[in-house]
């Protein structure tokens, strides 16, 4: 991954003080999704091993890949299994092996060509093989605010992120791999409820003061103000507007 070299540094540091990057109901959901026993799985983008580890709970023989040094050491001493493997790689150079599902979680939105990534992962399917991938989406209130931002003013709105996926780039390339796919999003208070208010009001500041805007904290807690009490109580939770995707693309039999 050439053009995202920074997030590798954010991983090594994050990792290293062993905090999660991200909490969210990705790891219950995805877990739901099928019968993981007796099945090949690679984990890509493994991180500390969590995910990984309760699939090899779940009988699911399991490969788990990071290019982070510091996850990769931290799931081999936390998250040990008989059905797992832990190998240090950077998936965007190499894959070996064929899988009944790979799974990449939060990870596709930091790649430099996520289509081609996903062509990858098809030619590692086995013959009835499902790729399984999260992705933060951007249809919901949330969205529309920090995106908004972004391409109007140029606002640095995440740390790390290349692309900033919908549900429609998904149905998009399932068709183009020719590939069939089911999805849904969750998080729905992250996109348009009580988490929204407080990532927002913590996420807006330091959006600005990297814009180099003078302190808006007075503006904020009045926009978000409006945005709690006069738009999120109308707004209903669709399949399309949670804060996260959960998509699965399946080989056509």
């Amino acid at each position: 991954m050439k053009e995202n070299i920074k997030l590798k540094k954010i991983y090594e540091k994050t990792f290293q003080k062993k905090e999660r990057v991200r909490e969210t109901d990705e790891f219950r959901e995805v877990l739901t999704k099928i019968k993981w026993s007796g099945k090949n799985i690679l984990d890509v983008g493994c991180g500390t091993g969590e995910l990984a580890y309760l699939i090899a709970k779940k009988g699911g023989n399991v490969k788990g890949i990071d290019y982070s040094k510091n996850g990769i050491d931290i799931a081999k001493k936390k998250y040990q299994h008989p059905n797992l493997s832990y190998e240090l790689t950077d998936v965007s150079k190499q894959i070996s092996g064929e899988y009944d599902v790979i799974i990449s979680i939060g990870t596709l939105e930091h790649m430099d060509r996520p289509f081609l990534m996903l062509k990858k992962f098809k030619n590692h399917l086995s013959s009835n093989g499902k790729i399984i991938i999260t992705s933060p989406n951007w249809t919901n209130t949330r969205g529309l605010i920090l995106m908004t931002l972004k391409l109007l003013f140029d606002a640095p709105i995440t740390l790390a992120d290349l692309h900033y996926f919908t549900p429609i780039d998904f149905v998009k390339w399932g068709q183009k791999l020719d590939m069939n796919l089911t999805w849904k999003t969750i998080e729905h208070s992250w996109g348009n409820g009580d988490k929204l208010i407080i990532d927002l009001k913590q996420r807006l500041p330091k959006i600005f003061n990297d814009m180099n805007i003078n302190d808006k904290q007075q503006k904020v807690n009045l926009f978000l103000k409006w945005i709690n009490q006069k738009v999120l109580p109308i707004i209903k939770s669709t399949k399309e507007n949670g804060a996260i995707g959960i998509y699965i693309l399946s080989k056509k039999r």
